[in-house]
């Protein structure tokens, strides 16, 4: 029967208008180059108009375009990898092109969100941006220099050199709840809602902060991988913040552990005290601190570290 429709099928083609055989060619396709760069065109005009709404939506229209586009030749260079190079060679253009035209469209989302007043929604993509371009390039230096504009960041790029004297910056007031001091007062506003008897409230912040402390140390993270053998102080200022804002995250896993063992859910704190022994390791004070609530939990039954009466009953 399979070769019964592929017969029909291709009786079918062969009747069909060859100007129909390319139809992704045309302008009514959504999954072309053409059709990314129209929408981007529509979303410049948004802002101009102050439309900020119209143009973040139009802007991740395009960037969901060229990413398709991106990802589906670059599946091509592969296939075709070792058998035809002519193919394998222009699909990767093609995919080079449309990962530019990606990152382009995310660069002009961060600045669309910027200018809506939503800095939390612009890092991520800036550091997207910079991920995919590296700070040498010209718009990985223009996605760094937002950062910086933000508050973000707090060295200016590139650093100077010995001897020179450091640029003047102006260093914006942050990114909003996605900052340490957007994580700090959730900590806060949890460590209130303890005292007044609200543990609902508090489970919320608590579980809020450590989402934006974990975001923040993927995003320092990431800088400091960018930024590694290209700008030393800039990687080292940017590990030191990924450090920094792991351990608040791990400091409110561990106050979330708490307000579920005080609500009586250790099904709940357990996971968390589990998390923080593997992130802190058991040398350390917040690693002691989690793993002897899972001793009091029942969860473990050796306390740590072991007395010499204890060591020397093994």
């Amino acid at each position: 029967m399979a070769p019964v429709a592929q017969a029909q099928d291709s009786r079918f083609i062969a009747q069909a208008d060859p100007s129909e055989l390319r139809p992704l060619a045309q302008d009514t396709s959504i999954l072309n180059v053409q059709a990314g760069q129209k929408l981007m065109k529509e979303a410049s005009e948004a802002s101009g108009a102050k439309n900020y709404a119209l143009a973040v939506k139009k802007l991740q229209e395009a960037r969901q375009v060229f990413n398709q586009l991106s990802n589906f030749h670059q599946d091509l260079v592969g296939s075709f990898s070792g058998l035809d190079i002519r193919i394998s060679n222009a699909q990767r253009t093609r995919a080079l092109q449309a990962a530019q035209l990606r990152d382009e469209a995310t660069y002009q989302l961060a600045i669309a969100h910027r200018a809506n007043n939503q800095p939390e929604l612009a890092v991520p993509l800036l550091v997207q941006v910079l991920r995919s371009q590296s700070p040498t390039r010209d718009m990985g230096k223009q996605a760094y220099a937002q950062l910086l504009e933000i508050g973000f960041v707090d060295l200016p790029y590139p650093s100077p050199k010995e001897g020179e004297p450091a640029p003047t910056v102006t260093i914006g007031p942050g990114a909003g709840v996605l900052s340490l001091a957007g994580g700090d007062q959730m900590m806060a506003d949890a460590g209130n809602a303890v005292t007044a008897g609200n543990y609902s409230l508090a489970q919320t912040k608590l579980k809020e902060a450590r989402q934006a402390f974990n975001q923040l140390s993927n995003f320092y993270q990431d800088l400091a991988n960018v930024f590694s053998g290209i700008d030393t102080p800039i990687a080292d200022s940017t590990r030191q913040k990924a450090l920094k804002t792991a351990q608040n995250r791990d400091e409110a896993t561990y106050q979330l552990a708490l307000v579920h063992r005080a609500q009586n859910q250790p099904e709940l704190a357990v996971p968390l005290l589990v998390q923080i022994v593997r992130s802190q390791q058991p040398t350390r004070d917040l690693g002691r601190k989690a793993y002897a609530q899972l001793v009091e939990l029942g969860f473990a039954d050796t306390p740590y570290p072991r007395t010499t009466q204890s060591a020397s009953g093994r």
